[in-house]
């Protein structure tokens, strides 16, 4: 659907909130989880860099080059300080393989997902 499509999504449409996101390559349904005290300027900037061609990862780039990138919340925590927000990031990362089994494209966050606190 092209309004979930990360270069049409209008930053308004997305909440000013904290929470967790993941941009989504929907071609070959691989994912990337992260997390924001501010969801929609988090998105914006990966927007941004996308558009400009500087995005850190060539994965989301060729994705997004390729109209393939759409993005989606997956939980708005508004009262969250930085702390809570990452270990609900972490939920998701580890559960990553059951709810996105195609996979990660944020390969940092493998690790991450051993982490036992």
């Amino acid at each position: 659907m092209k309004s979930e499509m990360l270069k049409y999504k209008k930053n308004g449409e997305l909440p000013a909130k904290a929470g967790v996101y993941i941009l989504l390559n929907d071609k070959n349904g691989k994912v990337y989880i992260g997390c924001s005290m501010d969801l929609r300027a988090r998105i914006a900037t990966h927007r941004s860099l996308l558009l400009s061609g500087k995005h850190h990862s060539q994965e989301l780039q060729k994705a997004f080059n390729k109209d393939h990138l759409s993005v989606k919340v997956l939980a708005i925590l508004p009262h969250a300080n930085q702390f809570l927000l990452k270990e609900a990031e972490l939920l998701f990362i580890q559960a990553s393989p059951h709810i996105f089994p195609s996979g990660l494209i944020n390969k940092r966050l493998l690790n991450y997902a051993d982490y036992k606190g």
